[in-house]
């Protein structure tokens, strides 16, 4: 029941992502509307392929629905999408987008837990409540700082051979 949820939340970003695009970068829809287009393509092919093929047209420079449908029947003979655009290039595309909400911002923040304020016996006894000592470094040297210590000082006249 989860995954048929989030499933749906994508579809319907991917869906609402693809009018956007259509809208946004002025697509010629030859007197369709953009959710016209995505409807009629929604019934034959995963609505995620749609916004893939837009973006794929906007990165061939190809601003035309028809040139969108050209690559949807080429990817639905080869059963995938095929895609020469790079993530920076969608992130460029995607990212001022109009009214469009990305699916991590429609998620609602979950509630902070209110903790405790006792641990149980068994916390008590693991040091669960003992405050974290942070470290310090010793003050006196190590016998490894003076070995590094002489390693960076640089050579003297009488340590070099002749």
């Amino acid at each position: 029941m989860r995954q048929a949820l989030v499933r749906d939340s994508t579809d319907k970003a991917a869906r609402r992502e693809a009018i956007a695009l259509l809208r946004y970068y002025g697509f010629d829809l030859a007197g369709e509307t953009a959710e016209g287009f995505v409807e009629r393509w929604r019934q034959e092919i995963p609505v995620h392929w749609l916004r893939l093929a837009i973006l794929e047209a906007l990165y061939q420079g190809r601003y035309k629905g028809v040139s969108v449908n050209q690559l949807l029947v080429l990817w639905q003979r080869r059963g995938m999408p095929v895609q020469h655009f790079n993530g920076e290039f969608e992130r460029l595309m995607c990212g001022s987008l109009p009214g469009v909400v990305r699916l991590e911002e429609e998620i609602p923040e979950a509630e902070p837990i209110e903790m405790e304020e006792s641990l149980p016996e068994e916390g008590r006894e693991m040091g669960l409540h003992e405050p974290i000592n942070p470290f310090r470094p010793s003050e006196g040297r190590s016998p490894l700082y003076e070995k590094l210590q002489h390693l960076a000082q640089p050579e003297r006249d009488e340590d070099t051979l002749n």
